[in-house]
């Protein structure tokens, strides 16, 4: 920001002024908080994570199946072992805004058997999914509508599924996209609210928030043909 020098006594009141407005706005920013634990009740195991000095994910654990997580470039590689043996391999190729383009699942060392997910987007809305796999056969393809800011639907062959949001929520740490990203490793959806429920087949799930009084999300509950909840542990710098 460029400084402007001001010699008159009114114009250094404004300069303390504004420093003191400043430091008050700084002094009651909110920390960055990150979730570490994500706890599924009435059963279900724990997922456990843990980050780099970058912010990202360095590690992931869920009873015995463990991944870790290496970045170089737009390229994540996820590899996951179950009790220390390998599971599978994630190689995730991310575009300018983040957000991954292609991600490929080896599931034996050789990576002769695989899918593979092509992402693309207008903007940051993702608009098509393409999956194929080293078994052949036609690729299944999603397409994705959006309004207002929010995926509001997904088609894939005959079936449809529709999406409602809180409008006085926005999309935050916590929320269901949220999650469902964070336990993936990786981002395709970004929208402007959190997800009310979703309606897919004849199925409704609907979902519902807790809030601190910090305004962070500390659990979310999934209410449909079964009801789960989410606790979260936050870690704040």
């Amino acid at each position: 920001m460029k400084t402007i020098r001001l010699t008159t006594l009114t114009s250094l009141l404004l300069i303390l002024a504004f420093t003191a407005c400043k430091k008050d706005k700084d002094e009651k920013k909110k920390p960055t908080c990150r979730i570490i634990t994500i706890t599924p009740s009435p059963s279900g195991n724990s997922f456990n994570i843990s980050y780099n000095a970058d912010g990202k994910i360095s590690t992931m654990s869920s009873g015995n199946d463990i991944t870790t997580f290496a970045y170089s470039g737009n390229t994540i590689i996820g590899t996951t072992t179950t009790s220390g043996t390998f599971s599978s391999k994630k190689i995730i190729t991310l575009n300018s805004n983040g957000m991954a383009t292609n991600v490929k699942t080896e599931f034996n060392t050789s990576g002769t058997n695989w899918s593979n997910d092509v992402y693309e987007y207008s903007g940051t809305e993702l608009i098509k999914a393409t999956n194929t796999s080293s078994g052949g056969g036609s690729p299944s393809i999603s397409t994705v509508t959006w309004s207002n800011g929010n995926l509001v639907s997904i088609t894939s062959g005959s079936s449809v599924s529709t999406i409602d949001y809180f409008t006085d929520k926005p999309a935050q740490t916590g929320d269901y996209l949220d999650i469902a990203q964070l336990v993936g490793g990786f981002q395709i959806y970004r929208t402007k609210n959190a997800i009310k429920s979703l309606f897919s087949g004849s199925t409704i799930t609907s979902f519902n928030y807790n809030f601190d009084a910090d305004g962070k999300i500390t659990s979310l509950t999934a209410s449909g043909g079964t009801n789960i909840t989410y606790s979260y542990q936050h870690q704040c710098n």
